[in-house]
């Protein structure tokens, strides 16, 4: 089965909205061992859009659009694939239903709110909870077509419940996939171990996605028994590096195993911004372990909100691991919690000294009558250092915890 994509919009060529969609769709695909073979970005006129739509036909099974399904009027793909194709266009009152529930039972519909329910005849509706543009599929020409709305929250919901099923089942051969997380091995390990010790087989695909502080490792093949063989292989390497299985990113376990453990949680966060509370409340019932943060960016919120002495203040400086230590220390007491965690640096661009270069960053967590810090120096402009800053706390924490 072939694949392209193909991305409309006038945002995605200017450079204005970044194209997070091919991102999310293609590392999907490669799950299912069918990354795409073609991708396009097309302005919203409809001449470049039928001849990308051409290009596409002539060399795909499955072309899959995304973007120009809002009420707005350079918002023309179902009109544009319409004409293509050769379907006739009518208006579905289950959508007008499902818009006028979006938008307030009250609300008087405009005529643009009207243009969304106008698909094509013999297409599918894809009902969208997040929106109020449906996405829509129909097979036309031998080729099966998607055209998804283009806001990522609107997308992946459909990607991920239709479009996925949808070209599973029409695939010839079955194609079974296991993905592992891995946390603290870097991608160039990661596929060093795997090379290493997964032969290599011609019915075996291996994809990588690499994030901060951990890898996606897949493996996806016709042959059920080659996964579930090279899965459990990894997990025999590097079974303590592998997150809990179903889970997906690293806060997710955390908050998994401090719930298991009837454990709290508190942060006390400097030059990260609250990013790591950001990553455990993403986490469905984090309220059971998570008590609270605090983002203690100046000296004086660091002394009277989570008692770091003026003398370590003083003498140390914010960034160094006493004051790490003693904002930890001081968190714990503030929220009442098992384990408080605490990260201070120097995110840059400005702020830093030979002995304190841009990127040095101290993380302490203290646990009960334990307390564990470490520094790093992290190169970077200032969101790599956040982000990485972010990731190697985490990664603390999950040590700790799963000790």
């Amino acid at each position: 089965m072939k694949i392209s994509v193909l991305n409309i919009g006038n945002e995605l060529l200017k450079g204005s909205t970044a194209n997070t969609n091919l991102l999310y769709m293609g590392q999907e695909l490669l799950k299912l061992g069918i990354p795409p073979i073609l991708q396009m970005s097309v302005n919203d006129d409809p001449k470049d859009m039928k001849e990308a739509i051409s290009y596409l036909e002539n060399r795909s099974d499955v072309i899959i659009s995304t973007g120009g399904l809002g009420p707005t009027t350079d918002d023309i793909t179902v009109q544009v694939f319409a004409e293509y194709f050769g379907f006739k266009l009518y208006t579905d009152e289950s959508v007008i239903k499902h818009i006028q529930t979006i938008m307030g039972n009250d609300k008087l519909l405009s005529v643009h709110n009207r243009k969304q329910a106008i698909v094509p005849e013999g297409s599918t509706i894809l009902e969208n909870r997040n929106g109020t543009a449906p996405g829509l599929s129909f097979t036309a020409k031998g080729k099966l077509v998607f055209l998804l709305p283009g806001p990522p929250s609107e997308l992946v919901p459909l990607f991920n419940e239709r479009v996925v099923p949808s070209i599973s089942h029409n695939l010839k051969e079955k194609v079974f996939f296991e993905s592992l997380y891995t946390v603290g091995i870097a991608e160039s390990e990661l596929q060093r171990i795997v090379s290493e010790s997964i032969p290599v087989h011609e019915k075996l695909y291996i994809a990588y996605r690499a994030e901060p502080g951990g890898c996606e490792l897949t493996f996806s093949s016709t042959d059920k028994n080659l996964v579930s063989l090279s899965s459990a292989k990894m997990y025999s390497l590097i079974g303590k590096s592998l997150l809990s299985s179903g889970c997906k990113n690293i806060a997710e376990e955390i908050v998994n195993r401090l719930s298991e453990r009837k454990l709290t949680l508190s942060l006390a966060e400097s030059c990260t911004g609250g990013i790591i509370s950001s990553r455990i409340t993403d986490i469905p019932g984090a309220s059971k372990v998570f008590e609270g943060a605090i983002t203690a960016y100046s000296y004086e919120i660091k002394t009277k909100a989570l008692n770091v002495k003026e003398s370590t203040l003083a003498d140390h400086g914010a960034v160094s691991s006493q004051c790490a230590i003693e904002m930890a220390e001081g968190c714990v007491k503030l929220f009442e919690t098992d384990i408080a965690l605490s990260v201070t640096g120097i995110a840059g661009p400005d702020g830093g000294t030979p002995e304190k270069p841009v990127g040095t960053v101290f993380i302490a967590i203290k646990f009960k009558d334990k307390i564990i810090v470490k520094d790093y120096l992290i190169k970077g402009d200032r969101s790599r250092v956040r982000i990485r800053s972010c990731a190697f706390a985490l990664n603390m924490l999950r040590d700790l915890i799963i000790e």
